[in-house]
């Protein structure tokens, strides 16, 4: 069996290449995968295939944030990854972690940027509906805050 088949990072990107979303088992599948996910050395590699799984299913639901979303957010230098994933087709969960991002102490440029990114998603043309209403409650809710 070649080596790369029992490198733990490479099992994680297989498996989350080959997931399908459920209604019934979603979160605890997603749950079960990324056990003891943190521990590992070069899990950054597998940010690429978990904004994926994002991409290929936009409206599904993979936790209120739920793993996906907390193990990205886990990952140093996730941000550019989180942006590029918005430019090519946002989703629900990646306009929550834009969201999360504004939430934090950010410079008024990295502020204004963010912003930017969440008013593009009202235009992008693969965004949903649900993704739109999404961008737009944030938008709100960001431009309440002081």
């Amino acid at each position: 069996m070649p080596m790369e088949v029992c490198d733990p990072i490479t099992t994680v990107i297989v498996a989350l290449n080959s997931f399908e979303p459920s209604p019934d088992d979603t979160d605890i599948r997603l749950y079960q995968l990324f056990e003891g996910f943190r521990s590992l050395p070069g899990r950054d590699r597998v940010a690429p295939a978990m904004f994926s799984l994002l991409e290929r299913f936009p409206d599904a639901e993979f936790g209120s944030p739920g793993p996906l979303v907390h193990e990205l957010e886990a990952i140093p230098g996730y941000l550019p990854l989180l942006r590029d994933s918005v430019h090519r087709q946002p989703t629900h969960l990646t306009v929550w972690m834009i969201n999360r991002v504004l939430n934090a102490n950010l410079s008024s440029d990295q502020r204004g940027a963010w912003l930017s990114e969440l008013r593009a998603v009202l235009e992008h043309p693969l965004a949903s509906e649900q993704t739109r209403r999404s961008a737009e409650d944030f938008l709100e809710h960001q431009g309440a805050k002081s």
